[in-house]
């Protein structure tokens, strides 16, 4: 009787390394949690199938954004970028319009400017007696 071979031609060393890096690691897996289930009291084990339920769909949505970020982010790099030709927007300066004298409104009476004396100040006491 003649064996067959299971290791294809095209597969390389890393690849079956890998394979039976899986391999052994499922194997792993399943005799850990039956020795695990079989140790564990019945709300310990309720703990641990609550915890990976709530867990597996968490773990699926961070997985799909990560794809997602990761394909956009290919996405940006893969396209050839056209130099964009930078535009100066039109600046429009608006002075306002001085009113002219004939212009200022008239209160009834005639302006009279202040004038400073030699920069002194008059005080008034109030209180003081006289």
């Amino acid at each position: 009787m003649r064996r067959t071979q299971t290791v294809y031609e095209g597969d390389t060393l890393g690849q079956r390394l890998g394979k039976f890096a899986a391999l052994v690691g499922v194997i792993f897996a399943i005799v850990a949690g039956v020795v695990v289930t079989q140790r564990l009291s019945d709300d310990a084990l309720a703990l641990v199938v609550g915890l990976l339920l709530a867990g597996v769909p968490l773990l699926a949505i961070v997985a799909l954004l990560g794809f997602f970020v990761v394909r956009l982010a290919t996405r940006e790099t893969r396209q050839p970028t056209q130099p964009q030709q930078m535009s100066i927007p039109p600046i429009i300066l608006q002075m306002p319009t001085m009113p002219q004298p004939n212009q200022l409104p008239d209160y009834g009476g005639q302006w009279q400017p202040q004038r400073n004396n030699g920069g002194g100040r008059a005080w008034d006491m109030i209180g003081d007696e006289e």
